[in-house]
């Protein structure tokens, strides 16, 4: 039993202890959420948000001029596009490092699968060739192009041909006016001759070192038809080096001949030399030949080999002027016709 002092005292202390709780209490409010429940075990939320699937669009440009290489013996081939045309004018392809998705892209409209394409081949058409729709990067030369593959349809005078130019058979009409047949030609014992002759000439009127045997220098020998039906020839010959990207040896050179049958010989209508000391390194050889600007002369698609770079390059007639580089990739090694002469006139 509690005595009658204790009591007062006792009441005194909890209102104490309950007046100083108060200073250290805060009132934050309340917060009320609906949650719910958790998913059960094995089921799958939906994802609500879908994803739009992004639509490439195709890279605008006009006419192309094509090159078509085979790479098995079925009829197995590539398609690479080498320009644009604008009007009589050749125009380099996009750079794939300024167009976002080039390669994806480039085949769209212009060789979906089943697409067709004129091959030529001295001249003439000689076949086709049939997209199966694909593109791939290729490095090959220093401007990266799109590669497509499909099958290559040849008459049997084109079938020991590895090489040929080509145009969407679309576009064949409004670009090229149609040309009288020509004849065909093949390289034969008389054209290896006609080309070492065609060397031998240029040699001493150019001031080129001999080398020890000019055949021990021949790299490449082609031939084609002149629009007018006459044989052509285009021979590469290397000193010192190859018709590969590297350094050559420092008295190297390179002699790049062109002559055409007259009077039942070859003469020579240009050639270009040149020297491993005199310039950067730009040794041609021959891919195709076709009158790609209706001028009435046999435009030329030529490689170029640098010491670190390949590039693509055409050499052709405009009017009345010389021989000369009417396009070139724009990463190739300018060279403003050094060592060029032409032979005709």
């Amino acid at each position: 039993m509690f005595s009658k002092g204790f009591l007062p005292f006792l009441i005194w202390f909890v209102m104490l202890t309950a007046t100083a709780g108060c200073d250290n209490v805060a009132w934050e409010g309340s917060e009320v959420r609906l949650e719910p429940p958790p998913p059960a075990p094995g089921s799958q939320v939906e994802d609500t948000e879908v994803e739009e699937e992004e639509t490439l669009e195709p890279v605008v440009l006009g006419p192309l001029v094509y090159l078509v290489e085979r790479t098995g013996p079925d009829g197995d081939a590539v398609i690479l596009p080498v320009a644009e045309r604008r009007g009589p004018a050749l125009a380099p392809l996009p750079d794939p490092a300024e167009t976002p998705d080039l390669v994806e892209r480039f085949p769209l409209g212009r060789w979906d699968e089943g697409a067709e394409f004129v091959v030529f081949d001295q001249g003439l058409p000689v076949g086709r060739f049939i997209s199966r729709g694909t593109s791939e990067a290729d490095d090959r030369f220093c401007l990266v192009r799109a590669r497509g593959t499909g099958v290559l349809q040849l008459r049997p005078e084109a079938m020991p041909r590895e090489r040929f130019l080509a145009l969407r058979a679309d576009e064949v009409d409004r670009i090229l006016t149609p040309q009288a047949p020509l004849p065909r030609f093949e390289v034969t014992d008389a054209i290896r001759n006609a080309s070492l002759d065609a060397a031998r000439t240029l040699i001493p009127r150019r001031e080129i070192p001999w080398p020890p045997t000019v055949l021990g220098i021949r790299r490449r020998i082609d031939v084609f038809a002149s629009p007018d039906g006459r044989q052509g020839l285009a021979a590469s010959f290397v000193f010192g080096d190859d018709l590969v990207i590297g350094r050559p040896e420092p008295l190297g050179y390179s002699l790049f001949v062109v002559a055409r049958e007259e009077e039942g010989r070859f003469a020579p209508t240009f050639s270009w030399y040149r020297r491993a000391d005199a310039g950067p390194k730009a040794f041609p050889g021959f891919l195709a030949a076709h009158d790609l600007r209706r001028e009435g002369e046999m435009d030329l698609l030529i490689e170029l080999f640098g010491e670190e770079d390949r590039w693509l390059a055409i050499l052709g007639r405009e009017g009345t002027d010389p021989t000369g580089i009417i396009y070139q990739d724009p990463c190739g090694i300018p060279l403003e016709g050094q060592g060029m002469q032409d032979h005709e006139g």
